[in-house]
C-alpha cells in the first residue's frame, strides 16, 4: 500500500462509515457533530469510545438460532484454567485493555500509552461479550463441559482451542472496526486525519486477514466437523503459572531464523493457548492446513528441542506479542518491582518499538543457538517458567 493511500481516504473508495456508498457522496466535507476537540492519541480516543460502545453479538455463525442472553464468556476457563492459577486468593494478574491506560508523557512531546498489569477477579478475567448463552455452550463444550484435562489425541479439543483463540481476538478487531465506523460517521473530519486513517487501514487489512480464517471455522461448526486445523503439542512437565490465548504471528523460530508468515501481503497467525494443569501443562499452536508448510519447521523445533530451550522461546515470545497473558499472584509477586516493570513495558511496546525488540529477540535466539554449550535454562530477567516454593 502507498503512502498516500495509507493516511488519506480516497473519494472514490466506500465510505468508512460503512454505508456502502462511495466516500464522495457521502460523508466527505461532512461534520454532523461539532468536532472532537482532544490531543489524546488515537488508540486512546478508540479505546475510550470501544469501553462505552461494546456491543453485545454472539459470534457463532448459527446467529439466527440464538437463545439467552449475550453473556460474559470466558476465553480461558474459569472454572479451570483461571480458578487454578487464582487458587485460594481468587485473583490473577492481566491487561486488563478495559481500563484507561496511563498517558506518559514523553521529553520529545509525545506520549507512550501504558497498560498496567492489574490485580483482577478470576470471575472477570479474559471475558467479552460475544457469545449468546447457547452457543457458548454448545461452542466449547469439548473443553469446558466437566472441566475436562485436555487429551493429546482429541481433534475435537485441539479444534476448539484453536477456534476459542481465534474467535475472541476476532471480536475485539471485528468491535474496532464498527466503533471506528459508528466514530466516522459521527465526526468525518477528525477521523480523516492522517493517524486516524492509518489505524482504519490496520483494521481493514486485519479484517481481511482474519475474516478468511473465521470462514473456514464457520463452515466446519455449521456442519459439525472438527477438521482442516493442524496443531503443536508442547507438554510443559510441570503446573506453569500462567495461561494465554492468542493470535499471533511470530517472525522468528527457536533459532531466530525468519518465518516467513508473510505471503502476498497477507499475515498468517497461529492461535495459541497456554493450559496449566495439576503436575503438567500443555501449550498448543495451531493453523489452518493450509497455513502448514509456513509454520512447520517451527513445529519441528517445539517439539524436537530440549524443553529448556522452548521455555527459553516462549518467555521471550508471548510477551512480547500477546496482550492476553494471565499470571498466577504468586508468580507475579515473586518478580521484584524491577521485573514486573520490565514485564509491563516489555508487554506495551507496539509500532516501532515493538519491530526493534522483536529483532532483538530475534538476535538473542541466532546468538544462542550459535553458542556451544548455551545454558537455555538460564532465561532472561522476563521467567515465566519460574520455579516457585
Amino acid at each position: 500500500m502507498n503512502l498516500l493511500k495509507r493516511i488519506k481516504i480516497s473519494k472514490k473508495e466506500s465510505c468508512p462509515c460503512g454505508s456502502g456508498e462511495v466516500f464522495i457522496n457521502c460523508c466527505h466535507n461532512k461534520d454532523f457533530n461539532p468536532p472532537i476537540e482532544t490531543k489524546k492519541p488515537p488508540e486512546v480516543l478508540i479505546g475510550e469510545m470501544m469501553r462505552k460502545s461494546m456491543k453485545k453479538l454472539c459470534m457463532h455463525p448459527d446467529q439466527q438460532n440464538c437463545k439467552g442472553k449475550i453473556k460474559g464468556a470466558h476465553a480461558l476457563q474459569n472454572n479451570k484454567i483461571i480458578s487454578l492459577l487464582a487458587g485460594n486468593e481468587r485473583h490473577v494478574y492481566l491487561m486488563d485493555t478495559k481500563k484507561s491506560p496511563l498517558i506518559v508523557p514523553l521529553n520529545n512531546g509525545k506520549q507512550e500509552l501504558i497498560i498496567e498489569m492489574s490485580r483482577t477477579s478470576a470471575n472477570a478475567a479474559t471475558t467479552e461479550t460475544c457469545f449468546c448463552d447457547l452457543h457458548d455452550n454448545i461452542a466449547f463444550a469439548a473443553i469446558e463441559k466437566g472441566a475436562p484435562d485436555f487429551d493429546e489425541t482429541s481433534e475435537i479439543m485441539k479444534f476448539v482451542y484453536a477456534y476459542k483463540a481465534f474467535i475472541f481476538e476476532y471480536y475485539k478487531v471485528w468491535m474496532s472496526m464498527d466503533i471506528f465506523r459508528t466514530q466516522f460517521a459521527k465526526h468525518p473530519t477528525v477521523f480523516s486525519r492522517s493517524d486516524m486513517v492509518s489505524r482504519y487501514r490496520s483494521l481493514q487489512l486485519n479484517m481481511k486477514e482474519f475474516d478468511s480464517i473465521k470462514e473456514h471455522f464457520d463452515k466446519e461448526i455449521l456442519a459439525g466437523k472438527h477438521t482442516g486445523v493442524t496443531t503443536c503439542i508442547i507438554k510443559i512437565p510441570e503446573q506453569i503459572n500462567f495461561a494465554n490465548y492468542a493470535y499471533i504471528a511470530p517472525d522468528y523460530d527457536l533459532n531466530g531464523k525468519k518465518i516467513k508468515n508473510k505471503v502476498k501481503g497477507f499475515i498468517h497467525r497461529l492461535a495459541i493457548t497456554a493450559i496449566p494443569e495439576k503436575g503438567h501443562s500443555y501449550i498448543l499452536l495451531s493453523c489452518l492446513d493450509s497455513e502448514k508448510e509456513i509454520y512447520l519447521d517451527l513445529f519441528n523445533q517445539l517439539q524436537s528441542s530440549p524443553i529448556e530451550k522452548v521455555k527459553f522461546y516462549i518467555s521471550l515470545i508471548l510477551p512480547l506479542y500477546s496482550e492476553n497473558m494471565v499470571l498466577s499472584p504468586s508468580l507475579w509477586n515473586s518478580w521484584d518491582v524491577e521485573t514486573q516493570m520490565a514485564y509491563t513495558f516489555y508487554a506495551n511496546l507496539k509500532d516501532k518499538d515493538f519491530i526493534i525488540y522483536n529483532k532483538m529477540n530475534g538476535m538473542i535466539l541466532r546468538k544462542a543457538a550459535k553458542m556451544p554449550g548455551f545454558s537455555y535454562g538460564e532465561r532472561n530477567k522476563i521467567n515465566l517458567f519460574e520455579l516457585l516454593n
